[in-house]
């Protein structure tokens, strides 16, 4: 008589180590990995709690597919896919690596929250190309206002030298010594806004694309600029 085993690895962390935890209310067994201590389930009856497919819904995000392109290609209802984007992007935290920065470019694009051509909504964010780094981004009007809660996001770093374009509100907060103005100076942060049109529709010219919410418009932002460091040795593109 044969006796078949069949062995499970963490969907978290692939470890073996994984015991039996008891049962859910509707009578599926429950599994406990004794190596990260999470709980997990062999077989999920609903697809999108199974944290294989959280993990794909993620990394779908990353590479610009949309909310509804996701729903179909995983087969999960689409508050599925719009509850992980919220609840992965807001865990993340887009901030700098380093105390010293030499030079620093801050640029600003465009795209539309809650409706499409007059919810117009500004992108606000500081690249260093010494360290091909997104340091922080604020989103809002396109005003000084929105410029301050970039530069109180930087607070606490030393940065000798801010690049920006002509943009008046950028003068108006910027301490003169440390504003170098011109195009010139911006031909870094330049080639990182075609990337993140490239990568991100919501950012494409005349695009019909546009978040229906801040919250997920934010979400989707921390998604892409985490994913861009994380993969900035790799390749530039987001």
């Amino acid at each position: 008589m044969f006796e078949v085993q069949i062995k499970i690895n963490c969907p978290h962390c692939q470890s073996s180590k994984v015991v039996k935890n008891g049962k859910k209310k509707n009578g599926s067994q429950n599994l406990l990995c004794r190596n990260c201590q999470k709980q997990f389930q062999p077989i999920y009856r609903y697809r999108g709690a199974d944290p294989t497919t959280k993990r794909l819904i993620r990394r779908l995000l990353e590479r610009n597919n949309g909310v509804r392109d996701i729903e179909k290609l995983l087969e999960v209802s689409r508050k599925c896919v719009l509850s992980n984007l919220c609840r992965q992007g807001n865990a993340l935290k887009i901030q700098p690596t380093q105390k010293h920065y030499r030079s620093v470019q801050i640029d600003e694009v465009w795209s539309f929250v809650g409706k499409r051509k007059k919810g117009k909504y500004w992108l606000l964010y500081a690249y260093c190309p010494q360290t091909d780094e997104v340091l922080a981004y604020s989103c809002g009007g396109r005003s000084a206002k929105t410029v301050r809660q970039l530069l109180k996001k930087l607070k606490g770093v030393e940065i000798e030298q801010y690049c920006t374009d002509h943009w008046k509100a950028f003068a108006q907060v910027i301490p003169p010594t440390k504003h170098t103005i011109g195009k010139a100076y911006t031909k870094n942060i330049e080639g990182v806004n075609t990337c993140i049109r490239a990568r991100n529709r919501r950012f494409v010219r005349k695009t019909t694309c546009f978040s229906k919410k801040k919250e997920n418009h934010l979400a989707s932002l921390n998604l892409m600029f985490d994913y861009r460091n994380r993969h900035k040795a790799k390749h530039h593109t987001l």
